[in-house]
């Protein structure tokens, strides 16, 4: 090798040196979001993540959407999180209308991470959501998780407008007494403008919304009612920086997270040790084994009840939906690159996430079940769908979904066998 080329061969290897010190220097700039006392092994498997996926930072403003037949107030109200680098959490997307919003300090002690919450707040139901906010923000007792971790979406129909939309700065500055009650705590609380106009919850668009917005590669779009393990976030980052192998899996997959229901007096469990005892002695279920087993059992249910558990989260089984899990809807941890929700549908209508699911199995996902991490409902057991009329409507969506939406969900993802609505 001639003298020329062996120099051509050291500015080559300098150059690659100097790229692999930038990488590992922006690496650990970009950590400087995690708490101070993060110990050193979160903050190195932090920085394995960091160099093995591949993610785009994503914008994190405030803006006016028309989505189909709904305004959309994106980012309405702020987290103080502000932008943070699109590897470095989870974000808990959901949605809710006003009244469900007690559940937001038990979901949020919990999860300690980004929270993006799609609220409907069709008419007059605006006024209250508002109001709703101002208390979470200036008078719950949990109230800096809240401001830390909560960025709130609000949208609703275009053809059921607030009366004024005020920017958001203002409806903050207003001060509220706190020695009132929160507007969903009262159990009394009046019929809202949704109840009065016969709308339908559009759940769907609430959970694309709230999807779509997220500034993390990870999401965990899931109902305000389900509280997950404490710890999750870190536990799956810590996961994923030990084995980086799964961030360069090219096959499509989630990583599912089961889900039970406790009776109404219940603390909801924060281990797999005492989701254990519970279900031994009947005080907590399978999330809808009373009315829909298969919905959410999903494979090798009992064998994850008795595997050991620990504070360490790793992968228990790889299932697929087809077989005996050919109507299982799981609840999962991806990306916002997965099927969206069908927007058709409501959920008075119930099968809101089988079109998904369908587009799940179709496209060939493989499902990751995480061993020592879960989803507990809020407390109480639910045994039956409700009123007559939505058994009836249920009914016609079931048909909606299996005469048309069906040839639509083949011709854009295809016809996989043992994939089924």
């Amino acid at each position: 090798m001639g003298g020329i080329e062996k120099l051509k061969l050291m500015l080559v290897m300098a150059f690659m040196c100097m790229a692999i010190l930038v990488c590992y220097v922006e690496s650990v700039n970009e950590t400087k979001y995690l708490p101070a006392d993060t110990s050193a092994e979160h903050r190195e498997n932090m920085l394995r993540v960091r160099m093995h996926l591949y993610c785009q930072d994503r914008p994190y403003k405030a803006r006016k959407i028309l989505r189909t037949n709904y305004w959309v107030l994106e980012n309405y109200v702020m987290a103080e999180h502000g932008a943070i680098p699109c590897f470095s959490s989870i974000t808990y997307t959901t949605h809710a209308d006003y009244r469900y919003l007690d559940n937001l300090i038990p979901l949020l002690e919990r999860w300690r991470a980004p929270i993006s919450l799609a609220v409907y707040a069709p008419g007059t139901d605006f006024v209250s959501t508002l109001n709703s906010i101002r208390w979470l923000l200036q008078c719950a007792p949990q109230r800096d998780l809240v401001r830390a971790f909560v960025s709130f979406h609000i949208y609703f129909n275009a053809l059921h407008m607030p009366s004024a939309v005020p920017k958001s700065e203002h409806v903050l500055k207003r001060k509220v007494d706190c020695k009132d009650e929160a507007p969903f705590a009262d159990p009394e609380l009046p019929m809202t403008y949704r109840k009065q106009h016969f709308l339908n919850y559009p759940v769907n668009v609430g959970r694309n919304i709230a999807r779509d917005a997220a500034v993390t590669h990870f999401v965990l779009a899931s109902d305000i009612e389900l509280y997950p393990t404490p710890h999750l976030v870190e536990r799956f980052m810590d996961m994923l920086g030990r084995n980086p192998k799964m961030m360069k899996n090219n096959s499509p997959h989630v990583y599912v997270l089961r889900v039970f229901e406790v009776e109404q007096n219940v603390t909801v469990p924060d281990t797999k040790k005492e989701l254990k005892y519970l279900l031994r002695k009947g005080l907590a279920i399978s999330f809808h084994s009373r009315l829909c087993p298969e919905c959410h059992e999903g494979p090798r249910l009992k064998a994850w009840i008795a595997a050991k558990s620990s504070d360490v989260l790793n992968i228990f089984h790889v299932g697929q939906r087809i077989g005996s899990a050919i109507r299982w809807e799981p609840i999962f941890i991806g990306t916002q690159m997965d099927p969206v929700y069908e927007e058709r549908l409501s959920w008075e209508g119930m099968s809101d996430k089988m079109t998904q699911a369908y587009a799940l199995c179709a496209l060939g996902y493989k499902f990751l079940i995480l061993d020592n991490a879960f989803l507990t409902h809020k407390p109480g057991i639910k045994t039956t769908v409700g009123d007559i009329e939505r058994v009836f409507l249920a009914a016609r969506t079931y048909y909606m979904i299996s005469r048309k939406m069906v040839n639509e969900l083949r011709i854009m993802y295809g016809n996989r066998w043992g994939c089924t609505i």
